[in-house]
């Protein structure tokens, strides 16, 4: 009788961004604002919009598909509104991607633009994850 025992195939790495809000990007108008965010600039990905007077909070988590044998040096952010009128860009910040494995990181990321535009408060969590398979015994 063949038994198929679970055996590790393969393994990957994920960036958990967690998109928590944002710090002096509001000026009290009413805005609908998005982030989105990438290592790799052909997968970004985007958080849903959230509609604010205020500095928003999005408590979103975006996971980023790490190359676990040439992992991503920097994490790209950028912010955007929209209202009425249309979108505008609000700023880029950049981060460096933790290199400990399984320990959260917090980080207020400084967004840069043509004026000041504020931070933006991340969450950063590098884990690998193991791909499992059958094989016979």
């Amino acid at each position: 009788m063949h038994r198929r025992k679970v055996i590790i195939v393969d393994e990957t790495v994920q960036l958990l961004v967690n998109v928590m809000g944002t710090i002096g990007v509001s000026n009290g108008r009413p805005y609908q604002y998005q982030v989105k965010a990438w290592t790799n600039v052909n997968d970004k990905h985007e958080t849903t919009i959230v509609p604010t007077e205020g500095d928003p909070e999005f408590n979103e988590e975006l996971r980023l598909y790490q190359n676990k044998d040439a992992p991503s040096e920097f994490l790209y952010v950028d912010v955007f509104k929209t209202n009425l009128n249309g979108t505008d860009y609000v700023g880029r910040g950049t981060t460096l991607v933790p290199t400990v494995k399984n320990v959260e990181f917090y980080r207020e990321v400084k967004l840069f633009s043509p004026e000041e535009a504020g931070l933006l408060q991340l969450s950063l969590y590098l884990m690998e994850i193991e791909v499992l398979g059958y094989g016979s015994s």
